[in-house]
């Protein structure tokens, strides 16, 4: 009986910690997830402006 009692405490203890990294991990992925979100955001608008940074030197080649 007393096995039995230390083998369910044991069990509650590690669901209990499993639980905590659960919750960790799912935070840590969520605010990953945010700052990908924010770095493509960034790349799009660096791409945007290198293309148009080309755009106006071919612009000017032509004029040229």
């Amino acid at each position: 009986m007393k096995l039995l009692e230390r083998t369910t405490g044991q069990m509650i203890d590690l669901l209990t910690k499993i639980k905590t990294e659960n919750k960790a991990l799912k935070n840590k992925l969520e605010e990953l997830t945010y700052d990908k979100s924010k770095l493509m955001q960034k790349n799009d608008q660096a791409k945007t402006r290198l293309e148009s940074m080309i755009s106006r030197l071919k612009a000017l080649e032509q004029t040229a």
